[in-house]
């Protein structure tokens, strides 16, 4: 199975100037606006919170948009009920009365699952964020260079 296409600003391989330009700009059009990422009335009071968090961390990135809202808002509610199982798995064993596995193991363990994809959709995983990192330093890098702004027709 293939991969999934990365956003640009994690890729990996060789590209032209021209081909990362433009890719930047279909990106930044589908993106579209951050003025509306508001956590739904729905959620819990800690849901809530863990919406603000994750935005809060990932809005300076530049990588959100409104869309995506709706990955943000099940990423805190997977995030909560995690934390809820961990809770009941800590107040009461991991086994239940009859010594088999409790069932706050398997819904864990489902709801890790769904956590990893959708913290790899957000870029959370610490791989993304070296990634992104090391493209943010190398940007800076190329911003600062002499050099590059004279051959870039920037001046000196």
């Amino acid at each position: 199975m293939a991969r999934p296409t990365k956003s640009i600003t994690t890729r990996t391989g060789h590209m032209s100037k021209n081909e990362i330009d433009a890719r930047l700009e279909y990106e930044a059009k589908l993106r579209g606006e951050s003025d509306r990422i508001r956590s739904p009335s729905f959620l819990s009071k800690e849901q809530k919170k863990l919406f603000k968090g994750i935005v809060d961390y990932l809005m300076p990135s530049g990588i959100l948009g409104n869309i995506d809202v709706h990955v943000l808002t099940h990423t805190a509610i997977t995030i909560d009920r995690i934390n809820e199982c961990e809770r009941k798995l800590n107040k009461d064993g991991l086994l239940d009365e009859e010594g088999k596995p409790s069932a706050y193991l398997k819904m864990k363990s489902n709801y890790m699952k769904e956590f990893f994809r959708l913290c790899n959709e957000l870029s959370l995983s610490p791989q993304s964020r070296a990634k992104l990192a090391n493209i943010n330093v190398g940007v800076e890098k190329e911003k600062q260079d002499p050099l590059l702004r004279i051959i870039q027709g920037g001046g000196g």
